[in-house]
């Protein structure tokens, strides 16, 4: 506790001193007095013209996208034109601005807050004889329900989809040139008025109308954006089986099953009764088993329970957010159960969760507004004080997560100090909280677009978007926090390996037995597959059961035409001949055979005659090596096949040891690509979990490159190939078949497919190089021979086939990787739960 309390002092008062401060400075800044009131002088706007078109994107997208597009011409002798030009934070620009663009409001929205996304800047040239106005807005049907985005207003009607045209107030009696509608494939069921041109009924256009044409067309969405927004609508029977219902929580059943079913496996494979370590990873193993499938229910299925049971007690209010962070207290707790926090620790922890639940509680009934989760507006000078509890929360789910990986990984022989562990999760909580503060900011500066900043208006729809924010912050967190808990099951199976596997007490095990390759082939499935879903519903079974039979193929291929799998003289494996001692002997027969193979190379050159008795007496020499192994087995193979450890529990370490380091530049293009690259930094940081997803999108890629390394090395005697980079290359193949099969998928309904093949092509490369590193390191004795590393690879790469495999996959996933960074975008934002 000594050693706990400097550093997590330091770090409270970093909190205390940051918080408030930037609670002030995320929120906007309002004049005391309130301009007066101004008109937008419709009359002068008559001799405007409006161009607006709206355009679907259906096909390469999970939900279908709308872009709307305006270009409006206004007279330079309107009375607010040249307060066009003004900054966008201007009380004048925005007027001028709601006047030209400005929605009608409704009781839904009395504030006038605006939800669509602006990807582009408005554009305003002004010139001398009138102002143009370009104004660009996108929303995605990610949900049933009326969508708003520029002037256009897109609902589900009687199975159908109806798209309107509402024209805003003053530009009503303009010219309106040119409206266009693009629904991007389906053609339109009605259209009223009647479209003046058109193409194959997908492309309607209606011209010089004057007032503004009262647009109306009915249309179908393509079955799977259809239903991936039925899916995920809470007012539809379909949610509950969709993405954030059983779907959801899919993965994380069929993962605790699978580990219990791995983790029996392995126990029928121990010879006799388990040991107590072997007793305790087994138990482990179970109970994280339990726990990932009673986490993935209780947080994609416990909003629907608590509706089910608001509708059955006729609730009178919300206490989603209540029930949202009473679920977050409840994974803190059990995580730093699990993870074997002392005495002292689970105590503290306990009485802050129960302190929270009691704060939560008492917000709900007395009505008092101490969290966000009362029905009234949380005070401004109290946001620090929330966001304090909510840090302190976030930090005790992320220190039980980082115990928890330490146990099932180490099985309980070593632990982190505690202050290590509690300042990293209180460094987590703390930018997550930030995080948040900064994304409300950026969000209301979006919503708030057109509002006036003069106005008090604005500044209580500033602290009710703000308290917004933080009702929905922990149930935000939930989804992240357990994609970051989905990271330790694959580290479980392999903290299960380490302690229960034959090898640790056997020394004649030159490669995994039956139930150890099946724990390996479980390992491989689980990261390299993905809860993807299809017409809004999970089809993780499909990608898992791809996986482990492709990965099972591969591995019952290799059992047969390995090097080492090939019967010996005796009829048993030459893998099972070559025991640990005879290793320096087996490097020291290759370094034989290659200098026999070099002498008679060199004596061959330039002879022309019959063999003299030297190069006899060396082919002699050669024969007699090569009939000692099996047919098609020589000694110059035997060191690529034995890998560089002495073992294939060390093989597997040094795979994942050399991947760990090989894929943090794979990891950091994957963390490119999914949030930074292209307008998906702009969803990513509107997200007040968002700094919690990139964390958790960086663990998942770096553990999938790690784990590769350990199957490849784990099965590095038993793949085919006699080289590590070919064998990589079938790890990549299995790795590539459930993505490949998802891809298909994708394109077949027209879902996002963006950056399928460069996944593939990352992780190809990565492996490949794992594999080239593994086979210079199997020679590292002989670094002494040579005078620099490239002669070393050289030496080591004197068969053709596999430098030609390295080096082709090298260049293959390149160009694939650089083709990813090119095409492609983002499909739209995280839709929020």
């Amino acid at each position: 506790m000594t050693q706990l309390r400097r550093p997590a002092l330091i770090l409270l008062h970093i909190l205390l001193l940051s918080l408030p401060a930037l609670t002030a400075a995320a929120g906007p800044a309002h004049a005391a007095h309130p301009t007066r009131a101004k008109s937008c002088r419709p009359d002068q706007l008559k001799n405007a013209t409006v161009k607006a078109g709206a355009e679907f994107k259906h096909r390469g997208t999970d939900y279908s996208m709308l872009r709307s597009s305006m270009d409006i011409t206004v007279p330079a002798g309107w009375e607010h034109a040249s307060d066009l030009l003004l900054d966008a934070h201007s009380p004048d620009h925005r007027f001028a601005l709601r006047c030209l663009v400005g929605k009608i409001p409704t009781k839904e929205n009395k504030d006038g807050l605006d939800g669509e996304w602006r990807l582009k800047p408005l554009v305003v040239n002004a010139y001398d004889k009138h102002v143009e106005v370009h104004y660009e807005a996108d929303t995605w049907i990610a949900a049933l329900g009326p969508h708003h985005v520029g002037p256009w207003i897109v609902s589900p009607e009687k199975g159908k989809w109806l798209i309107r045209l509402q024209a805003p107030p003053n530009m009503a009696g303009a010219r309106w040139e040119e409206v266009y509608l693009r629904l991007g494939g389906p053609g339109a069921l009605s259209a009223d008025p009647p479209p003046e041109f058109g193409e194959g009924g997908a492309v309607l256009t209606w011209r010089a109308e004057q007032p503004a044409p009262a647009v109306n067309v009915t249309f179908h969405l393509p079955a799977a954006q259809y239903w991936n927004a039925v899916a995920l609508s809470p007012d539809q029977t379909w949610e509950l089986w969709g993405m954030w219902g059983v779907s959801g929580a899919l993965w994380f059943v069929t993962t605790g099953l699978l580990l219990i079913v791995v983790g029996k496996r392995l126990q029928r494979g121990l010879k006799g009764k388990p040991m107590p370590q072997e007793a305790y990873s087994l138990r482990v193993l179970r109970t994280w088993a339990l726990l990932t499938m009673a986490f993935g229910l209780l947080v994609n299925l416990g909003d629907d329970a608590y509706r089910l049971v608001g509708r059955l007690l006729a609730f009178e209010w919300d206490y989603e957010a209540a029930v949202g962070l009473v679920t977050l207290a409840l994974l803190g707790l059990v995580l730093c159960a699990f993870g074997g926090l002392k005495k002292q620790s689970l105590i503290a922890v306990a009485a802050f969760s129960l302190l929270l639940v009691a704060l939560s509680v008492a917000s709900e009934y007395f009505e008092l507004p101490i969290l966000p989760t009362s029905d009234l507006i949380t005070p401004r000078d109290s946001h620090w004080v929330v966001g304090l509890l909510y840090t302190a929360a976030i930090a005790v789910c992320c220190l039980g997560m980082i115990a928890s990986g330490e146990r099932v990984l180490l099985m309980g022989e070593r632990r982190l100090p505690l202050w290590v562990m509690a300042s990293v999760a209180m460094a987590t909580a703390l930018v997550t909280t930030l995080w948040a503060y900064l994304a409300s900011s950026r969000i209301w500066e979006r919503l708030s677009w057109l509002l006036d900043p003069s106005g008090s208006q604005y500044a209580q729809a500033w602290e009710r978007q703000l308290d917004w924010e933080w009702w929905l912050l922990p149930i935000s967190a939930l989804d992240p926090l357990l994609g970051i808990a989905a990271v330790l099951a694959p580290l479980a199976l392999v903290g299960l390996l380490r302690v229960c596997r034959a090898g640790e007490f056997e020394t004649g095990n030159f490669t995994p037995n039956q139930s150890e390759r099946f724990v390996l082939i479980s390992l491989f499935g689980l990261v390299a597959t993905s809860d993807v879903g299809y017409f809004g519903f999970s089809g993780y079974p499909l990608q898992l059961l791809l996986a482990l039979v492709a990965a099972w193929g591969v591995v019952a291929l290799g059992s047969r035409i390995s090097v080492l799998g090939k019967l010996a003289a005796d009829d048993t494996p030459l893998g099972s001949v070559i025991s640990r001692s005879d290793r320096s002997e087996v490097l020291r027969l290759a370094r034989y055979f290659r200098e026999l193979q070099s002498r008679l190379h060199r004596l061959s050159v330039g002879t022309t005659s019959e063999p003299s008795a030297a190069q006899e007496a060396i082919e002699a020499e050669i024969d007699r090596l090569d009939r000692a192994l099996p047919e098609g087995v020589r000694p110059a193979d035997l060191p690529f096949a034995c890998g560089p450890m002495a073992t294939w529990w060390a093989n597997a370490c040094r795979g994942a040891l050399i991947a760990c380091f090989v894929g943090l530049p794979a990891t950091g293009l994957m963390y490119w690509l999914e949030t930074v690259r292209s307008e998906s930094w702009v969803f990513i940081t509107e997200n007040s979990a968002g700094f919690l997803w990139i964390l958790s999108t960086i663990l998942s890629w770096h553990v999938t490159w790690v784990v590769g390394g350990f199957f490849l090395g784990a099965l590095w005697r038993s793949l085919p190939g006699r080289h590590g980079p070919t064998k990589a290359c079938w790890v990549a193949a299995v790795y590539a078949a459930p993505v490949l099969a998802h891809h298909i998928i994708v394109r077949a309904i027209g879902q996002n497919e963006v950056g399928v093949v460069g996944v593939i092509a990352t992780f190809a490369s990565v492996m490949t190089f794992t594999g080239f590193v593994m086979d210079v390191q199997t020679f590292r004795g002989d670094r002494r021979y040579w005078a620099t590393n490239a002669s070393l690879v050289a030496y080591v790469y004197q068969m053709r086939i596999a430098s030609v495999a390295f080096f082709l996959a090298q260049i293959v996933a390149l160009a694939t990787i650089w083709k990813a960074f090119k095409d492609g975008g983002p499909s739209g934002p995280t839709p929020a739960p």
